[in-house]
């Protein structure tokens, strides 16, 4: 590495605050360079990191798609997250430590068993028509998602309220069916947004309380934001926001080096060091238990055969798939939703390695030996599922496993693919508490139930681990539920990925965080352009 690029290579960890001022003036003298150049580029290092009003952000996703929303009861991807949190807003949000922090909400208290929560909303919000924030903004938009007609994936977990009342014009009372201590966490999910009371007509310029206001959203085409200059809260800086939808890793990745976005959703984890050695951008990333998986439903052929789901279980080299197609950026999954990081990760099963001999057993016994199988992988589910898919393909070959990977049109995944057809690589943003990813992706009651998984007692457990405030009980609720999944389901976790997205250098003010890509979904609130 040349002088210049060391250099410049200190200074984005300095701005970035990978690294301390201390650490970075002790790195820079023991490699030569001045006093006077390290003084001079600790001042620009301030100058950059106080945020500038100004610019407009371009933003690289993985797809446009005719299903994306800005009705959070239809929220549908990664990017349809992320243009989602322009325009609305959460009660509860995460800090850095993916604990729950007041965001519409100032604050909230339970009764005693966790049954009942009163949350005190913030008094100076404004919708982007000019109405407040209220407690029927708040009953309104909650409900939407348990009522009985409901059919959003969100249904799964906010079935769980019984009511809502109003206390006051900034106050309101959550009662639920049973107990739940992790109430408030469960209303920092990213589709659990506050909407205008009323409001069931999410197309045109909808309003919302967020940073942004829409200017165009045209499903699969076009999505335009301006600033609110109304916002609340701190930011946004930048003067407006534009999501471009480009399907192919290469192409995004080249569009982000020659400057036509300035903000890429989701790096393939392969580009990392081209990013850094580009000159141009920098990478973003956060280790997080989100999770790349291969998904088997349960009500057709061929993943209806048990036999069959041991086979690719016992088929897939993980450890090979988070050094190649991860690199090294992730770590090894166990066949169920919860990451090693995680409290309630069950360590007790052992590790489901690589054995190609096992795998044969298995995919003789279910008649299926060298039979093509199809197989669908597409990055819209997640960044490295289309080469998880290849990855797969390949280690399954020595376990007699003959599989056909397909690539599906990246606009028609979420319509055509995804819940459509038996065997897909697949791909899920972290949660913060068991209840969430078992009940959204694994609950017969979800309709983003993707492998069918249908268990009696994991629903029962599912419900009453709710009510559970004793951690050591809880987990063995939990514990048993992983075990279930690890052992019959269609669900094998391939590996949990770190948060990966990129930025040019002239985008400053993106802070990585493990619940989700790009600051959680929130960077365009705090992200400014350095010009």
């Amino acid at each position: 590495m040349s002088d210049d690029n060391f250099k410049d290579y200190m200074f984005r960890q300095l701005v970035q605050r990978k690294l301390s001022r201390r650490n970075f003036m002790g790195t820079m003298a023991a490699a030569g360079v001045s006093a006077l150049t390290v003084e001079g580029l600790l001042a620009q290092a301030a100058r950059a990191q106080t945020p500038k009003k100004g610019g407009r952000l371009v933003v690289g996703i993985e797809a446009a798609q005719a299903q994306d929303s800005l009705d959070p009861l239809l929220y549908y991807s990664t990017a349809n997250f992320l243009m989602a949190f322009s325009l609305n807003e959460p009660l509860v949000t995460r800090d850095e430590n993916l604990q729950p922090a007041p965001w519409l909400a100032t604050s909230w208290e339970s009764n005693e068993d966790a049954s009942s929560w009163v949350f005190d909303l913030r008094t100076d919000v404004t919708f982007h028509d000019g109405a407040p924030m209220e407690a029927e903004d708040v009953i309104y938009s909650m409900h939407r998602h348990y009522r009985e007609e409901s059919e959003a994936p969100s249904k799964s977990y906010m079935s769980q309220i019984k009511d809502i009342e109003k206390l006051d014009t900034h106050q309101v009372r959550f009662n639920l069916v049973a107990p739940n201590a992790d109430f408030p966490m469960i209303l920092s999910d990213t589709r659990v947004h506050v909407t205008k009371r009323g409001l069931e007509d999410f197309t045109g310029t909808p309003p919302g309380t967020g940073p942004f206001k829409v200017v165009e959203f045209t499903p699969g085409s076009r999505y335009v934001f301006t600033a609110n200059e109304n916002y609340w809260g701190d930011g946004p800086y930048v003067d407006g926001i534009e999501f471009i939808g480009i399907g192919d890793n290469t192409a995004r990745i080249n569009a982000l080096i020659a400057g036509d976005i300035n903000v890429l959703l989701q790096l393939d984890q392969k580009a990392t060091r081209l990013i850094e050695n580009s000159g141009v951008g920098y990478v973003v990333n956060a280790p997080s238990g989100a999770f790349l998986n291969l998904a088997m439903m349960m009500d057709r052929e061929p993943t209806s055969n048990p036999d069959f789901r041991l086979a690719m279980k016992h088929a897939i080299d993980r450890q090979g798939l988070i050094d190649n197609i991860l690199k090294g950026l992730g770590s090894m999954g166990n066949d169920h939703p919860i990451a090693p990081i995680d409290p309630y990760y069950n360590s007790d099963i052992p590790q489901r390695m690589y054995d190609p001999d096992k795998a044969r057993f298995h995919i003789k016994k279910a008649g299926l030996e060298n039979v093509p199988i199809d197989l669908y992988g597409s990055d819209v589910a997640g960044t490295g599922a289309l080469a998880s898919a290849q990855h797969v393909q390949q280690s399954a070959k020595a376990a007699g496993i003959n599989l056909n990977v397909i690539n599906p049109p990246a606009d028609s995944f979420w319509s055509a693919v995804w819940i459509q057809k038996p065997m897909i690589t697949s791909g899920w943003d972290a949660r913060p508490v068991p209840d969430l990813i078992f009940s959204i992706a694994f609950s017969n009651t979800s309709g983003w139930n993707e492998t069918l998984w249908n268990n009696e007692r994991f629903e029962k457990l599912l419900v009453e681990a709710r009510s559970v405030t004793d951690f050591a009980k809880r987990k063995e609720m939990y514990d048993e539920m992983q075990l279930m999944l690890h052992e019959d389901g269609g669900h094998v976790t391939l590996g949990f990925r770190n948060y990966v997205d990129a930025a040019r250098h002239e985008v400053q003010g993106i802070t990585p965080h493990g619940s989700g890509p790009l600051g959680f979904y929130q960077f365009h609130r705090t992200a400014w352009i350095d010009a």
